[in-house]
């Protein structure tokens, strides 16, 4: 009797250590899935948030709108002449007027970078670069070019071949911002550039005895608004040293309500949609 009352204690015993067994390794796999379904949920969630808590922000962005007029050839902004507008300034080009000025449509664009006061570490601004500049969706009327501030003395743009943006753009860290050397402030400044359209042709005109500054000169050449808009997408890259990080700004151009006034101009605050991920030092 005591040998069979033993052999099923042991029976049981071996069945409690095989459920213990199960159990545990039950709840292995359990934590492992816990483990792999938090990590995913992280990858997503900066996938579409990004870095919450940056040394440096996007204050605002700020538009202004408007046209210049130049005495420079159309060889100096490597204007396709098969896209101009039909104007006065694309007839006659040998007669002799008094006013014949090429007419360019420019988009300035400033990004104001500040501090986050909430980031504890020290960091300063190594450069801002500008990069992947496309155009999205053309406008209905001329070329689109871009264009970095000048260089010399006189006005901040000069919309020569020269002063053309190739693949990028780059800031670099510096005690003040100084558009002429490419520089913004190392603790938070401003960089800009200039988006603008140099294929609107030429105005050619003996009725005026001047010409108003702005973009009233399109309203005279026939153009509206919705001639002239046009989508373009860029990289930002802020670089702080030991840390990178990377969004994409899309803008539409230029500001309504521009021809027939001198200018137009926005301030855009709300940077919801622009997500910003870390990215390959330039340093590295």
């Amino acid at each position: 009797m005591k040998f069979l009352l033993f052999g099923v204690f042991r029976r049981r015993t071996a069945k409690l250590k095989n459920f213990n067994g199960s159990s545990k390794k039950n709840n292995n796999g359990l934590i492992v899935y816990l483990i792999i379904a938090i990590a995913l949920f992280m990858v997503i969630k900066y996938q579409v948030e990004g870095e919450k808590n940056m040394p440096y922000n996007i204050n605002k962005i700020i538009i202004i709108s408007s046209a210049v007029t130049s005495e420079e050839k159309d060889d100096q902004t490597n204007v396709e002449q098969t896209n101009e507008v039909e104007t006065p300034a694309t007839t006659e080009q040998n007669a002799n007027y008094i006013w014949d000025e090429k007419v360019i449509q420019k988009n300035d664009v400033y990004i104001y970078l500040k501090k986050n006061d909430n980031y504890k570490e020290d960091a300063k601004i190594q450069s801002i670069k500008i990069e992947n500049i496309q155009i999205l969706e053309k406008a209905n009327v001329g070329k689109i070019q871009i264009y970095m501030p000048n260089s010399k003395d006189g006005i901040l743009y000069n919309y020569i071949n020269e002063f053309l943006v190739g693949n990028s753009l780059t800031y670099t860290g510096g005690a003040i911002d100084n558009t002429k050397t490419l520089e913004i402030n190392q603790n938070g400044g401003a960089v800009c550039l200039s988006f603008a359209n140099v294929g609107l042709g030429r105005y050619q005109s003996n009725e005026d005895e001047q010409i108003e500054q702005g973009a009233y000169i399109l309203q005279k050449m026939n153009l509206k608004d919705e001639d002239l808009k046009f989508k373009v997408s860029f990289d930002i890259i802020i670089d702080v040293g030991n840390k990178a990080y990377k969004g994409t700004i899309i803008l539409d151009l230029p500001i309504n309500g521009m021809v027939g006034n001198k200018e137009s101009h926005t301030e855009i605050t709300d940077f919801s949609k622009i997500v910003f991920k870390r990215c390959k030092n330039n340093a590295k």
